[in-house]
C-alpha cells in the first residue's frame, strides 16, 4: 500500500498512525508525568500508561518519588490502560519468594529483581499466603 503524501490526513488518523508505529513497550517501569496533567502520575507498564489514583496508592507501590519522568510527549500520545485500583499494593506471600503488584482485583507476578528496580518497587507488604492463592492471577509485570 503506498500513501499520496499530497493528500492531507485527518489529526486523529495521524496520531493513530503514529501510535500504532511505536514501540511503546520500550517505556515499561517509568513513572510518567506531564506539564499539563494536573499532578497526575502514571506507571508505564504492557505498552501502556495507567494512571495511579493517589498518593496513598503510589507510597504502597513505590520506593519514593525521585525519577518520575516529565513527558508531554508520553502523557499526550501513549495508549492508556484502565486507572490502577486505589490501594494497590506490593505482596509477598507466607510460603514463597514470589512477589506481586496486587491491582485491578489480581495478582500480578513480578518475575525478577530487575523487574523490581526498573518499576522502583518498594519492598513487598506480607500478607497469608492463603490470601496470595485466592486473588485471582493476571499478566505478569514486564
Amino acid at each position: 500500500m503506498t500513501t499520496d503524501t499530497n493528500t492531507l490526513m485527518a489529526p486523529k488518523a495521524a496520531q493513530d498512525l503514529m501510535a500504532a508505529a511505536v514501540d511503546w513497550t520500550q517505556y515499561d517501569g517509568n513513572r510518567v508525568t506531564s506539564n499539563a496533567s494536573h499532578g497526575a502520575v502514571y506507571i508505564a507498564m504492557w505498552g501502556q500508561l495507567f494512571a495511579i489514583p493517589d498518593s496513598d496508592t503510589f507510597n504502597s507501590m513505590f520506593n519514593n518519588w525521585n525519577g518520575i519522568l516529565n513527558s508531554d510527549y508520553l502523557v499526550d500520545n501513549m495508549p492508556r490502560g484502565a486507572p490502577l485500583a486505589s490501594g494497590s499494593f506490593i505482596a509477598l506471600g507466607s510460603r514463597s519468594p514470589a512477589q506481586y503488584l496486587v491491582t485491578f482485583g489480581q495478582k500480578l507476578h513480578i518475575p525478577d529483581p530487575a523487574t523490581v528496580s526498573r518499576f522502583n518497587f518498594r519492598g513487598p507488604t506480607g500478607i497469608p499466603q492463603l490470601a496470595v492463592d485466592y486473588i485471582p492471577t493476571g499478566r505478569s509485570v514486564t
